[in-house]
């Protein structure tokens, strides 16, 4: 971790992102590709790959009150140091005495250890003991990888860059592995060994998401595409449907489980005659109206964050799903075909759905044409 914090602390200190770049690819190439491949992934503001389900749940109060209590600080000069560094991994570095220090394989399997570990006290005695052998130095970061910001001004996209300078490959390789795996440290190990292509994606692990990026006006946005397709934007969240059979998983733009949270929306997809991934929007639904219409986003604000959602609330606040796009379907990945080949497949692939007979709950269906009434399925 001594050389993953060096290199953090020099991120830190320019601004240019082609020497942001340069030191992160020196950091990679210094190192044996097991360990790169784990500070990718730190390097990344968090402890463990997207596609993992792993969380630490280990708080900022918890770390706030083990800083004070390895430190032998009390709240009122915390708290001080808090508004003169703002970061409560910068306040780490700042007041503890800390030990001998960590490997980031070591910072790894305390990771997973933490991870794997059920109960809040359990884990902070792990969270302790991994303090507690850390220096200072190395306690600033693992806090700030712990709590997801690194606040060094690296975005996953220069990790990116920086694998390309260190090992090879061309950018759009890397980005495609990366994509697909959600794993940027498996996307490194791939790139070290000159086997990029074989990047494969693994159904319910999310793919990256493709994400709008801002213009200046509505020709400049026109000007990147030769032939556009315009379609309406609802106001909803995003997210990404891997269906198998029986087994369905939703999956939020922050590749997130979060299919407990909308428990109407997986059977809607168990019917589809082949194993799909759908790209689309979660849209809080009214039907009382004949054709049903879209609610304001304020609707489906009372549904978002919740891993348990009440009867009431499913009855008050109903949301359907609006699948735009199809990225994979009956062994296929599609994103490399063209987007009118992607809209048939998927009014194909949802016109072959064979809803369950015990279906409890209503799905919309929306449809752009002119004079095309919205149904019920």
């Amino acid at each position: 971790m001594k050389a993953f914090a060096e290199a953090a602390d020099k991120i830190a200190g320019t601004t240019k992102k082609l020497e942001k770049t340069s030191i992160v690819a020196d950091y990679f190439k210094s190192l044996p590709v097991e360990e790169a491949a784990i500070g990718a992934v730190f390097f990344s503001g968090r402890p463990f790959a997207v596609w993992e389900e792993a969380i630490l749940q280990v708080g900022g109060r918890v770390l706030w009150r083990l800083v004070g209590e390895l430190s032998g600080k009390g709240e009122q000069e915390l708290t001080a140091a808090y508004r003169k560094l703002g970061d409560l991994g910068a306040v780490a570095g700042e007041v503890l005495s800390g030990g001998s220090g960590l490997s980031v394989l070591e910072a790894r399997d305390r990771f997973r250890s933490i991870a794997k570990t059920r109960g809040s006290a359990a884990k902070e005695i792990l969270a302790r003991e991994m303090m507690s052998l850390a220096t200072p130095f190395q306690a600033k970061y693992l806090i700030k990888i712990m709590t997801g910001d690194l606040r060094i001004g690296l975005k996953e996209s220069l990790v990116e860059e920086a694998i390309v300078k260190a090992y090879g490959g061309t950018l759009r390789e890397v980005q495609r592995a990366n994509m697909l795996l959600g794993d940027i440290g498996e996307t490194l190990q791939l790139a070290a060994a000159g086997k990029l292509a074989e990047a494969a994606m693994r159904l319910f692990h999310p793919l990256g998401f493709m994400l709008a990026s801002p213009a200046e006006t509505a020709a400049d946005a026109m000007a990147y595409f030769q032939n556009a397709w315009v379609e309406d934007k609802y106001d909803g969240i995003r997210a990404q449907v891997h269906s198998s059979g029986d087994e369905v998983r939703i999956f939020s733009r922050t590749r997130d489980d979060i299919t407990a949270s909308f428990p109407e929306l997986p059977e809607q997809f168990e019917g589809l005659p082949q194993d799909a991934i759908l790209d689309g929007e979660i849209l809080a639904w009214s039907f009382s109206e004949e054709t049903g219409r879209a609610l304001p986003f304020s609707a489906l604000q009372k549904r978002l964050g919740r891993k348990k959602v009440s009867d009431e609330l499913l009855r008050q606040v109903p949301v359907v799903y609006l699948a735009f796009d199809v990225l994979y379907a009956g062994g296929e990945l599609l994103i490399d075909r063209p987007l009118r080949e992607r809209a048939v497949i998927l009014d194909s692939l949802l016109a072959g759905r064979k809803p369950s007979s015990g279906s409890r709950h209503l799905q919309g269906r929306l449809g752009f044409e002119a004079e095309l009434p919205v149904t019920r399925v």
